[in-house]
């Protein structure tokens, strides 16, 4: 029994079939715009009419005469007021959508620029669309509105996006299974993860007996102190840097 084989980029027709098959290469390529302005010019207008809406409700209080309409809701025969709250009922939830949507939406991780790079040279180099389509999935650079739909790992940090530059060099690590565009270097996961783990599984011991050692070899105190606060020093910058940690953790991992 064949199986039968899974199709890459470029067996789907040039377009945007072929737009959407390379976004789903990796799943850091799934980057779209949050149109900020857009939002806000829709939430400011909606908050407009509502501020319009709300002067108009205490114009007509204002103006009312008979008392009991002011008292009772179920016996208000003023027909403007009511007219008015129905309005102001269906603008409310207009606009509490829109603000829950747009808060929802800046939660959302931004786009790393590397991610958002590599999908500008891919559509800048292949064209799949028209020029006229092309500003969104384009994705540039410089642009700070786009959202990534899937989140890097939570411990990812500096030391993961130096080895990323690093593995760059060695195309052997890079999956083509997807795609016969040898320009586009996706990694393999997998194995990538696990060279993270050798490597940190390293790191830590050699970072425990080196010190040691070297402290061995000098017998002055000065020495071994001035030893001991460079190698403190490069644990507090590694730990800072290469990994994700807050301000009060790495004081209380150098201080303890």
């Amino acid at each position: 029994m064949t199986t039968k084989s899974r199709p890459t980029v470029e067996h789907y027709r040039q377009g945007y079939p072929r737009l959407a098959a390379f976004l789903s290469l990796d799943p850091n390529f799934t980057i779209f715009r949050r149109f900020d302005t857009l939002h806000l010019r829709v939430l400011l207008e909606q908050q407009d009419r509502l501020c319009e809406l709300q002067q108009q409700l205490e114009d007509c209080d204002d103006a009312e005469t008979v008392q009991l309409n002011l008292s009772s809701r179920r016996q208000d025969d003023n027909r403007t007021r009511r007219n008015v709250l129905q309005q102001v009922a269906a603008e409310l939830k207009d606009y509490d959508k829109g603000v829950l949507r747009f808060h929802r939406m800046i939660s959302l991780p931004r786009a790393r620029k590397r991610h958002r790079r590599s999908v500008h040279n891919w559509v800048d180099g292949n064209k799949p669309v028209v020029r006229s389509e092309s500003a969104s999935p384009m994705a540039a650079p410089i642009a700070k509105d786009y959202i990534a739909l899937h989140a890097e790992d939570s411990d990812r940090a500096g030391f993961e996006r130096f080895l990323d530059r690093v593995v760059q060099s060695c195309p052997r690590l890079a999956s083509y299974a997807k795609t016969s565009d040898r320009n586009v270097f996706i990694l393999r996961r997998n194995l990538y993860g696990r060279v993270i783990k050798c490597l940190v599984a390293l790191s830590i011991p050699i970072g425990i007996i080196f010190p040691m050692l070297l402290l061995s070899w000098f017998e002055k105190s000065g020495s071994r102190s001035a030893i001991s606060a460079i190698f403190v020093l490069m644990a507090s910058f590694a730990i800072c840097f290469m990994t994700k940690v807050t301000k009060y953790n790495l004081l209380l991992a150098v201080v303890g």
